[in-house]
């Protein structure tokens, strides 16, 4: 085996273990589980356009926008459907499902089912020369599904306010 199989072997299992890091990190909204995967320059874009997703996030932004939907959701959690590195551009693209979890208390009705989000994501990663950390993702939003969520997401936020007294 040459010196190059051995190291793109490496390399990639360390693609693949931070890319798995990556995805756990939606099952507890927990920016500190994420933290160490991310280089300095982290940057996160959405597409497509048609989703109108939000504008590019940093590193603290996106720790705060993890913080921001922990408020009303304990998980989302992503599961790996499907993952294919590439050594050679440092990349790994994750194909994923996803599945709200929102706070019961913040839920103004009791219909599981209606409250229950299934999104489907590709996520492009993009890593730095070790592969243990992340510089850029490209996140690919479900375009039909974003829509419904962020109307749950609006009506548990309008119960939190309700709930607390806001």
């Amino acid at each position: 085996m040459s010196t190059q199989s051995t190291t793109d072997g490496e390399l990639t299992k360390r693609l693949l273990a931070t890319a798995a890091t990556f995805i756990q990190v939606f099952a507890s909204l927990n920016p500190d589980t994420i933290a160490p995967i991310q280089a300095e320059n982290y940057r996160q874009e959405f597409a497509p356009a048609s989703a109108n997703g939000p504008p590019p996030r940093s590193r603290d932004e996106f720790a705060a926008h993890l913080r921001h939907l922990g408020e009303i959701l304990s998980g989302f959690p992503v599961r790996a459907k499907q993952t294919w590195p590439n050594p050679s551009l440092r990349q790994v693209v994750v194909w994923a499902d996803s599945e709200t979890q929102f706070y019961p208390q913040f839920k103004d009705n009791d219909d599981e089912e209606e409250w229950r989000y299934r999104g489907e994501y590709m996520f492009i990663l993009t890593m730095d020369q070790t592969g243990e950390k992340i510089e850029h993702v490209l996140e690919f939003l479900d375009s039909k599904g974003t829509e419904r969520l962020r109307g749950l997401m609006a009506r548990a936020r309008k119960m939190k306010e309700a709930v607390e007294g806001k």
